[in-house]
């Protein structure tokens, strides 16, 4: 899978618009549309603007690159992985506090 496609995976799985997600990074829905078809490739900076925005690590959008088609089942597993530890973080991030006891 190219950048451009996991790019667009990540933000449908989102729930966000190309005309959303192109206004938080501040360019144009035909801009974010060239970079999903392929035909433009993102800045550094533009990919760290997307990854904060979908809320993932910028290494997601290369999980899926191939050099090896035979390496397939093992990115499917890296990937599962990595969302485990994401989903992992996202729950020890979010736990309600505590309540403490009173002994008195």
């Amino acid at each position: 899978m190219e950048l451009g496609t996991a790019i667009k995976l990540i933000r449908t799985s989102s729930g966000l618009k190309q005309k959303d997600v192109a206004t938080k990074v501040g360019v144009t829905s035909n801009y974010i549309s060239l970079v999903e078809s392929g035909n433009r490739e993102p800045s550094v900076s533009l990919l760290k603007k997307l990854a904060t925005i979908f809320g993932v690590p910028v290494g997601l959008f290369f999980l899926w690159e191939e050099n090896d088609p035979s390496s397939s089942k093992k990115n499917i597993d890296q990937l599962r992985h990595l969302l485990a530890q994401l989903e992992a973080m996202y729950v020890f991030a979010n736990r309600p506090e505590p309540r403490k006891r009173n002994l008195a």
